[in-house]
């Protein structure tokens, strides 16, 4: 597997990054035979990187890593982990991040991670859920906190969750403040990689990944499989939006009109949807989302088909610019 240059940040990535996410769920729900299987097998096909949350199952995910990692070397998966803040509460910033820091290292078994990411949306109004510029850029604010946290070692890079209003994101982004970007990119919302809004109207990244090059931020491309709608035709309860916009019955339609030029091309859709990532040499790695073994084969295979050809991915590219018409 290729090893891609992640931002400016020291390390070396997969082109593909283990996801231990709630939705996918493989490091959460299984056993730990089956947990300890997909791992050992991401690092035999050369993935280097696990990707989690506090917030994944109520830090089940990451005990879970911690417990399973001390069966591998110190070098074969590199960590990153997230956290929510609570911009109202009467606890400062500072202090949130200091002790969610260290709850999270004590789940994962180590001293640091590799990258430690803020995971609440940003918008220019803080709120329950999401946080406002003003509280990241402030003096005390998070970005300050975060980076005094990778002085005393415990983190070695930090980074954002590029959701909430395209405005508030790109002021964030533009600030220099942080070394890595988790972008939502798929073939159902590929706006982040678009110049200009248009006709669209479905969320809206546009301008992000051309703003994160120019800070030089490593990018990880998140929700390839769009919650699984691009990977399969059965619901499993877990599908849950983090993008606002279009509704599910046109969510649906736009499936059927990826489906019907993909129709021909090789690999199940899942494998299509990767393929589909892989085709943006932008992206640093995509986090892929796995409930199943089968579901890790499926996405190594389907990693080595590549990525889609210049013809297809033109026909792509028309559709998506014309709103999915």
């Amino acid at each position: 597997m290729k090893i891609r240059r992640f931002g400016r940040t020291e390390f070396k990535i997969s082109q593909l990054t283990f996801g231990g996410g709630w939705v996918g769920g493989i490091l959460i729900d299984p056993d730990k035979e089956i947990m300890h299987k997909a791992l050992s097998l991401s690092s035999e096909k050369g993935v280097n990187w696990i990707d989690t949350a506090e917030s994944y199952s109520e830090g089940i995910s990451e005990k879970n890593i911690g417990e399973l990692l001390s069966s591998f070397t110190n070098d074969t998966f590199q960590i990153s982990t997230k956290a929510r803040l609570d911009p109202n509460s009467s606890e400062s910033i500072i202090s949130q991040i200091d002790r969610k820091i260290d709850a999270s290292l004590g789940r994962l078994q180590r001293n640091f991670v590799e990258l430690y990411q803020l995971h609440n949306p940003i918008q220019n109004i803080s709120d329950k859920n999401n946080i406002s510029v003003k509280d990241i850029l402030k003096k005390g604010g998070v970005a300050d906190a975060m980076e005094m946290f990778k002085s005393d070692g415990r983190i070695k890079s930090i980074g954002i969750t590029a959701l909430g209003e395209i405005d508030a994101i790109n002021e964030v982004v533009l600030s220099d403040c942080f070394d890595v970007a988790q972008i939502y990119y798929n073939l159902l919302n590929p706006s982040a990689s678009f110049s200009s809004p248009g006709e669209w109207n479905d969320h809206n990244f546009s301008n992000l990944i051309k703003n994160c090059k120019s800070r030089d931020m490593g990018l990880m491309n998140i929700r390839i499989y769009a919650a699984g709608y691009l990977a399969t035709d059965k619901r499993h309860g877990r599908e849950i939006p983090i993008t606002f916009g279009i509704n599910e019955n046109e969510l649906n339609r736009r499936v059927e009109k990826i489906n019907s030029i993909l129709h021909d091309i090789e690999g199940t859709k899942a494998q299509k949807a990767l393929r589909y990532g892989l085709s943006n040499n932008d992206m640093s790695t995509i986090v892929i989302g796995l409930a199943k073994i089968e579901h890790l084969e499926e996405a190594l295979e389907g990693y080595d088909l590549g990525h889609l050809d210049e013809e297809i991915l033109t026909k792509i590219k028309h559709l998506q610019n014309n709103n999915f018409s």
